[in-house]
């Protein structure tokens, strides 16, 4: 917005036909004159109707759209167009547009009576500059009081296209007494003397040429002026120098205090409090108002703030509180709900700094952090959860029985995860209480931790999960049972291999069966695997496969009698035989 102060205006008396020679004068045509009265008018009635309804009723919406739309087309037209504005009319050069009526139905007041003596529309002008007038006027000329004049609320809409010719405040007085009409009031003498003896403006005239002529100054609203004015604008120059640091600096004295929570500054008021020689009375007053603190603190997510109420309350050593029955709130199904909606949400840091919290409690916290378990959706929060209950249940397993009877197949799974951690022969019952769950997935936990279990201990659960079991869980026992050269394990899965449906297993499946035979082999069971070689159609789909992961399971085994039955095979006048035992050989090692 171009806003351009003048001092003086000679406005043509309303109502009034210019007069002379248009044409001759450069004066716009009827046509012209016409256009422009009409969005003016089109303005007054939209402005009208702003006032009667809502900003967002239809009629007032179309009303501004149509005069958005009226104005791009008057000044795509005829370009650049100016406005003026005496105290009873609007003016189009010098031909009078919109005449007051009443005192009400004045449009033209708003604007001289703010200091707007001209308006300039130009070209590309805006739906949103269109409307900043609009809501302009009626603020200026509605019955709220505001603090701002039409040339400020146009300033603070920065109007690109707009440009306004003003008269400033501080001239409207001073610039052209004549003009007024009214003569200026003189300023007050510094005696007596001088006002007896000097009359009016004369005697103001005289003291002034007097000051100027001393070099004193002349007299402003509120100071003289003149060899100061230097002084002044030296200082205005070194606050501007100081500005921007000292703005910095504000900027960065208000962050840090307000970087510091009001939970923080609670608890350093209750420090200090107990620190100034607070006597029992005292503690006790505190200590009924801490737990509010704690819960608050709680809620929000602030772990440090609740460790920090947390010492002061049992500093304050008060009666009427106590671990056990502030814990039953925490353990309460909303609080669990809200307090996982905040770990959630947080980093790994802060969901350490909760497992502290709760490490705090004693022995309520492996209950807690259970319940939180169970309740979290974020994968690497329930692994922190479950590592730190572990480490709590590491000397005592049969902390985390209670959760194995859970109705909710997930708790049932975070439990056996968390005795797989922990390990050991003492927690192989608590695993056997699991190992029917209906759940297939609590079941494959249970394999797993079963690994940290001794291998004869868990050899008969797990033989008993084979009965039934799925692909992904039978391809988890077998590496578990297959754990060391084993007869009796090998001739089970040699047993699988020479069942009629073992071609209709799953690929899985026969994989697990050939690592296990593989690795629990010993010499007792070559001869079943020398004749597993021998046996069947030598022509049958997928028998050259299976003889190659035989030879491959003796190759393994790496003894010498297992040297022996390969290099038999290898001088067999069957080419196929003779061929895979060859390949085995090639990188067979015999164990000593």
């Amino acid at each position: 917005m171009d806003v351009q102060s003048q001092e003086t205006h000679d406005p043509v008396a309303p109502g009034v036909p210019p007069t002379g020679d248009a044409k001759a004068e450069g004066r716009p045509n009827d046509a012209t004159v016409k256009a422009v009265a009409a969005w003016i008018n089109q303005f007054a009635r939209t402005l009208k109707t702003s006032r009667l309804y809502h900003a967002s009723n239809p009629t007032v919406v179309r009303f501004r759209a149509e005069l958005t739309g009226a104005l791009e087309r008057l000044v795509a037209t005829v370009g650049p167009v100016t406005y003026k504005f005496t105290a009873d009319d609007i003016l189009f050069e010098d031909v009078s547009l919109y005449p007051a009526k009443s005192r009400d139905d004045n449009l033209a007041l708003p604007f001289h009576r703010d200091g707007v003596r001209a308006l300039t529309l130009s070209p590309g002008i805006t739906p949103r500059e269109v409307d900043a007038l609009v809501d302009a006027l009626m603020l200026v000329t509605g019955q709220a009081t505001i603090d701002d004049d039409l040339v400020t609320l146009f300033w603070q809409a920065n109007l690109q296209h707009v440009d306004i010719d003003y008269v400033p405040a501080e001239g409207d007085v001073g610039s052209s007494p004549a003009e007024e009409g009214v003569a200026l009031v003189p300023w007050p003498t510094n005696s007596a003397e001088e006002a007896e003896g000097t009359d009016g403006a004369g005697a103001e005239a005289g003291k002034e040429d007097d000051a100027t002529a001393s070099g004193t100054g002349s007299r402003s609203d509120d100071w003289t002026t003149g060899d100061l004015a230097v002084e002044i604008e030296a200082g205005f120059a070194e606050l501007d120098s100081l500005a921007p640091q000292e703005t910095a600096r504000f900027h960065d004295e208000f962050a840090a205090e307000h970087e510091v929570s009001l939970m923080t500054t609670a608890l350093a008021i209750g420090h200090a409090y107990l620190d100034a020689g607070a006597n029992d009375e005292d503690r006790a007053e505190l200590a009924r108002f801490v737990p509010r603190m704690l819960r608050l603190a709680i809620n929000d997510g602030s772990w440090l703030e609740a460790r920090e109420a947390l010492a002061l309350l049992r500093e304050c050593d008060g009666n009427t509180w106590s671990v056990e029955s502030f814990t039953q709130e925490l353990f309460q199904p909303i609080s669990i709900t809200a307090t996982v909606e905040q770990l959630d949400r947080q980093s790994p840091q802060q969901v350490m700094e909760f497992i502290a919290l709760a490490r705090e409690l004693g022995e309520p916290a492996v209950e807690w952090l259970n319940l939180t378990l169970a309740e979290s959706q974020h994968r690497l929060t329930r692994k922190l959860l479950a590592e730190s209950v572990t480490e709590m249940c590491r000397d005592n397993p049969e902390r985390v029985a209670p959760w194995l009877a859970d109705p909710r197949w997930y708790v049932v799974r975070n439990a056996v995860q968390v005795l797989g951690w922990i390990g050991g022969d003492a927690t192989f019952g608590l695993l056997r209480t699991a190992v029917r769950h209906r759940d297939p997935r609590v079941r494959r936990e249970v394999v797993a931790a079963l690994g940290r279990v001794d291998p004869a201990t868990a050899r008969p659960v797990l033989l008993e999960l084979l009965q039934g079991a799925d692909t992904r869980l039978f391809c988890a026992i077998i590496p578990q049972l297959a754990s060391g050269r084993d007869t009796p394990t090998a001739r089970m899965l040699i047993g699988y291999m020479q069942e009629t449906t073992f071609e209709q297993r799953p690929e899985d499946e026969k994989r697990a069966i050939y690592a296990g035979l593989a690795a629990s082999a010993t010499d007792e069971v070559l001869p079943d695997l020398e004749a597993e070689l021998a046996k069947g159609n030598w022509l049958a789909r997928g028998a050259d496969a299976h003889r190659q992961e035989i030879t491959r399971c003796i190759a393994r085994v790496g003894t010498v009698r297992a040297r022996a039955l390969l290099e038999r095979g290898a001088a067999s006048k069957r080419a196929v035989l003779r061929d895979v035992c060859a390949e085995a050989l090639k990188g067979m090692h015999v164990r000593d």
